[in-house]
């Protein structure tokens, strides 16, 4: 603090800025090799003393009065807008701020030793997601506890580096003895990006039709627009229990419609197709005659269509007694991987709603049920959330269950990492409850002012830098950093798949031909690499 200088002087206070003048003889400074701050510009750090402590703040905008901002009638000064972050204190930083400095308080600039008491605070946590942006010689130190016990926002527009972001977070953990990530993939990106853990394509990998509870069922299968939707519904549920029961004498005591154990489809379908067309021995149309005809091409349809055969035609997991099997090969406990790739991109995107239910609901269900939850914590990645966790529309399973996630989840050692082009279209019960958010560049205004809403009013100004923002690049705000901060991501090694192509490079020169034939077998057979 004795190293500061003085920059400047208060003359107006509100809770959520302060405004200040600069002394005529301060020279803007850039920054340079040897010094490792900034004086007077926008995204630097300033100190306020207030009794016996410094507030830091940093200059949200400056202007001059001389060139562009009369109004204020104090000719050819130069002012800037301060926002204050925390409190530095016999040289130690503390998030908040207590008490503000009075008007007339000088203005001090920060030194390296400043900033490096404010950026160290989790030093001791040996966490780095990078270098600072506006000071890269100081690494971002960040509370790993506090950023994945507590439900995680990944916004950024396309190619903002989204896949790249979080390939370099999860690699930092990946290496841990006891971590348990699962990431569902909707492209087949982080194959490449974890090509030593647990990849689990689904369509090869078999996810039973009998793991979905009454209300994936529902949505997979009766269409409630429909008159008989009610009936459709009553009758699905007797038989699935039924089925249940008979399926699994031991347990029928305990079992409920949501119970993932095994049942047979042969035995839903053959008592509503019998429901379908029962007539009394008069000739009288039975009280559900016609009512289920629809639900039963649905149920056909599906059944015999081979890119579900996943789901409805298991051959490994057609068994209650499987199920152990099937979670200890997802959990990536079968060879002690820490990482679990749940590559969905091979799978019909009209199922992809109902999937996320699913495998969102399995793995938080498991740590439920779990006695040693406390020592198995788990970090569920949904990248492209937007795309089956809207605010509002007919699929609602996946939404439903994530916002449960949400809500529980950190009570038994799930949380969540939302991951998004388009914020403003995720359901705002899930992005309430993120604690930490890596903002990276965003270009839509709406998804900006979303984003807005979410952090805390005090800090909604960061925002502001969006679209500023470099590719790889991110605003990081709450809890696990001591202040918000902008931060150049490091590079995952190695990187995920799905890099932008250079569409000038290749249209200049042809490196490969493409084959048509080839791609009409790929296409036939649903094979993608």
């Amino acid at each position: 603090m004795n190293e500061a200088k003085s920059i400047g002087s208060i003359f107006s206070i509100s809770t959520g800025k302060i405004e200040g003048v600069l002394n005529d003889d301060v020279v803007i400074d850039s920054g340079n090799e040897q010094e490792q701050y900034r004086v007077g510009q926008v995204g630097s750090y300033v100190l306020l003393p207030e009794a016996g402590r410094m507030i830091i703040g940093t200059i949200i905008s400056m202007y001059d009065s001389g060139l562009g901002a009369p109004e204020k009638n104090f000719n050819g000064k130069r002012f800037l807008v301060i926002q204050p972050l925390g409190t530095l204190k016999n040289g130690k930083f503390e998030r908040g701020v207590t008490a503000l400095p009075v008007i007339g308080s000088p203005i001090y600039s920060t030194t390296g030793k400043d900033l490096e008491a404010v950026f160290s605070t989790y030093r001791a946590f040996n966490f780095s997601l990078g270098p600072l942006s506006l000071f890269d010689k100081e690494q971002l130190y960040i509370d790993p506890n506090k950023f994945f016990g507590k439900h995680i926002a990944v916004f950024g527009s396309t190619g903002s580096g989204k896949s790249y972001t979080v390939s370099t977070i999860i690699q930092k953990v990946s290496s841990l003895d006891n971590s348990h990530v699962m990431i569902l993939d909707l492209h087949g990106e982080y194959a490449h990006a974890f090509p030593d853990q647990n990849i689990i394509k689904i369509t090869e990998l078999e996810l039973p039709y009998w793991l979905m509870n009454f209300e994936e069922l529902v949505e997979t299968f009766i269409d409630e627009t429909e008159a008989s939707a009610s009936n459709q519904m009553m009758v699905l549920k007797e038989a699935v229990m039924d089925s249940k029961k008979a399926k699994n004498p031991t347990m029928k005591d305990v079992i409920t419609i949501d119970t993932p154990v095994y049942f047979g489809f042969l035995d839903v379908s053959a008592r509503m197709k019998a429901l379908d067309t029962e007539r009394t021995l008069s000739g009288k149309e039975g009280p559900f005659y016609g009512q289920f005809t629809r639900f039963l091409v649905r149920l056909e349809s599906k059944l015999m269509d081979k890119r579900y055969e996943f789901m409805f035609k298991p051959k490994t997991y057609n068994s209650s007694e499987t199920f152990s099997q099937l979670l200890t090969k997802m959990l990536g406990l079968e060879g002690n991987k820490t990482v679990t790739i749940l590559d969905l991109s091979r799978v019909p995107f009209d199922v992809i709603n109902v999937l996320v239910s699913l495998l969102g609901r399995v793995i938080y269900d498991f740590n439920l049920w779990n006695n040693a939850r406390r020592d198995f914590p788990i970090l569920i990645v949904f990248e492209e959330a937007h795309t089956y966790l809207m605010q509002s529309g007919r699929s609602s399973a996946a939404r439903k269950t994530v916002e449960r996630i949400a809500k529980e989840g950190r009570k038994y050692g799930v949380s969540s990492m939302i991951v998004s082009q388009r914020p403003a279209e995720i359901s705002e019960t899930i992005t309430a409850q993120c604690n930490n958010f890596v903002a990276m560049r965003l270009l839509n205004p709406n998804d900006q002012q979303y984003v807005r809403k979410l952090v805390p009013e005090s800090q909604a100004n960061f925002i502001d830098v969006l679209p500023t923002l470099r590719q790889g690049e991110a605003f990081i705000i709450g809890d696990s950093v001591a202040i918000p901060v902008r931060v150049m991501l490091d590079k995952p090694n190695p990187e995920p798949g799905g890099a932008d192509i250079m569409y000038y490079e290749k249209w200049k020169k042809r490196d490969a031909e493409t084959n048509v034939q080839e791609v009409v077998q790929n296409w036939w057979r649903q094979i993608r690499l």
